[in-house]
């Protein structure tokens, strides 16, 4: 009988999850502390952009998740965690270095995938670009779409204007459900958003969809 209550404890005690720690660290680019790169920890789905030190900080990182470090347009620096409490990253040209406090360990970049005519902007994609706002992710993601600032409102322009009357914003439909009007920058945290998509000529919308059609699909 105790043998099967410590065995039944044993395993209790394997499958429990790690507890949250916290975890710093700094950001170099050739030697040098670098200000303004994005860290994501992916698992827990946590940003973070380095201060003019290069340092971040998360307080909920697990062992086994994952920090990935914007490097390039195309490249990050993906690191395992395990039960380190500072880390220092090394972005170089053609290859990156880690420590953890355990030895320097070299790593390679890898490369991402291209968005695809047709395809959205994928939560990956929005995640490791440290863009905050709808309209910073359709100006910087997708292209022939006019993004203007003014007087502290911002307006996302497909194309041109289809009749008189219509004006120029396109139908915003969030999850299905079609908003005309929409405030994109309070719409939604951009950190909830699994995909983005524009349909620049609003196919499958009919007239509601003359000035174009901003998909937006949130994590359920």
């Amino acid at each position: 009988m105790i043998r099967k209550y410590i065995s039944l404890l044993f395993v209790t005690l394997m499958t429990m999850p790690s507890a949250a720690q916290e975890i710093s660290g700094v950001v170099m680019k050739n030697g040098k502390p670098k200000k303004g790169i994005t860290v994501w920890l992916k698992k827990a789905d946590k940003l973070a952009e380095t201060d003019k030190d290069g340092h971040f900080f998360f307080n909920d990182a697990f062992s086994g998740d994952t920090l990935q470090i914007t490097a390039t347009a195309k490249t990050d620096a993906k690191i395992i965690l395990t039960d380190w409490k500072e880390i220092t990253i090394n972005l170089e040209k053609k290859n990156f270095t880690f420590n953890g406090g355990k030895g320097e360990t070299t790593g390679e970049y890898i490369t991402l995938p291209t968005m695809k005519p047709g395809e959205g902007v994928t939560h990956e994609m929005i995640m490791r670009s440290g863009l905050r706002t709808i309209p910073d992710i359709i100006r910087n993601y997708i292209s022939g779409v006019v993004v203007l600032t003014d007087g502290g409102s911002t307006k996302v322009q497909v194309h041109g204007i289809s009749s008189v009357n219509s004006g120029t914003d396109p139908l915003v439909v969030l999850d299905g459900i079609a908003l005309q009007g929409a405030d994109l920058d309070t719409l939604v945290p951009v950190e909830t958003i699994a995909s983005l998509k524009v349909i620049k000529d609003g196919a499958g919308y009919g007239v509601r969809g003359a000035n174009g059609v901003i998909e937006i699909e949130t994590i359920k």
